[in-house]
């Protein structure tokens, strides 16, 4: 596993739980998320974002991550267990509105099934719990039950349907209704 940005936090830069270790995506890792789950069409399915043609996309992707991180001091955590990536998560803030934050997750369908997004999303809650922020946040596609368990298990309380609210990209260009999860901190 590659190294941390400088103006990482030391307290946040590497997040271990019970079977995962979470830590900023570092440029040595463009190739393992591309293969992992940004080119794949069945794991980028419900994602918000396209799905990755080319590894220099998941390349401008970590840069892009790696100046959130150095903006706020936080951002997009890949996931690993030992030293096989099986995905990411990460806690975004929201720059509108003072203390609330935002996560999300992806993981490769090799590692689907085993408990890692929720794991993972946990964590992302201590984490924000840890920052002193006072509410987190996700949305998921309104089909997407697995995504919709993973939120509730994860202590998120199911907030209601946003109809029409964003485009999934990997299933079309027409607003797609999202349920709505948050928690307060």
């Amino acid at each position: 596993m590659g190294g941390t940005d400088e103006g990482l936090s030391e307290v946040t830069a590497v997040i271990r739980t019970a079977r995962l270790v979470l830590r900023a995506p570092a440029p040595e890792d463009a190739a393992a998320i591309y293969a992992t789950y940004a080119s794949d069409p069945e794991a980028t399915r419900f994602m918000g974002w396209p799905r990755h043609e080319k590894v220099s996309t998941t390349e401008w992707f970590v840069s892009m991550s790696a100046h959130e991180w150095r903006s706020y001091g936080t951002g997009t955590y890949l996931v690993f267990v030992g030293d096989t990536l099986v995905g990411s998560t990460g806690l975004h803030v929201d720059t509108k509105t003072p203390g609330e934050v935002a996560t999300g997750y992806i993981l490769g369908k090799a590692h689907w099934g085993h408990g890692y997004a929720t794991e993972a999303c946990r964590a992302m809650v201590e984490l924000a719990r840890a920052r002193g922020d006072h509410r987190i946040g996700a949305y998921c596609h309104a089909d997407h039950a697995a995504s919709a368990r993973v939120l509730e298990k994860s202590g998120l309380g199911f907030q209601g349907i946003r109809p029409r609210y964003v485009v999934f990209p990997n299933l079309g260009p027409e607003l797609a209704d999202v349920r709505v999860y948050a928690l307060d901190l």
